[in-house]
């Protein structure tokens, strides 16, 4: 299951950051939005307490944000966004960020965190 987290209940420490920089595919959306996808593999095999998180620091305009097709929720400008992809992952990934404006987004990271004791 996903979640959408304020940053501060994230766990404590990023084991590993992966910035998603690089080639990202932009496109027209239905509905006006611009469409920007990045792809991805699956970071090596996550150990038990481990989890993956999608974290955006600099949201720049609303966005709606998913990976592999599956909502993950809406990122507001002047906060921080960030959900946990674990369940979601697969071999191959996708993660779309539909909203209004011209590049891609620009600090939008995976994070391997250690799951918080207690």
């Amino acid at each position: 299951m996903t979640a959408r987290l304020p940053p501060d209940d994230r766990p404590a420490a990023a084991v590993h950051r992966i910035r998603l920089r690089g080639f990202w595919a932009s496109a027209p959306a239905a509905d006006g939005r611009t469409r920007h996808a990045r792809r991805f593999g699956a970071p090596r095999a996550l150990d038990p307490d481990e989890r993956l998180w999608v974290v955006w620091a600099d949201v720049m305009a609303v966005a709606d944000v998913a990976v592999n097709g599956r909502p993950l929720g809406t990122a507001r400008p002047g906060e921080s966004f960030a959900a946990d992809v674990t369940a979601d992952l697969l071999p191959r990934n996708e993660l779309t960020v539909d909203g209004h404006f011209p590049a891609h987004p620009l600090d939008v990271a995976l994070e391997v965190h250690s799951r918080r004791p207690g």
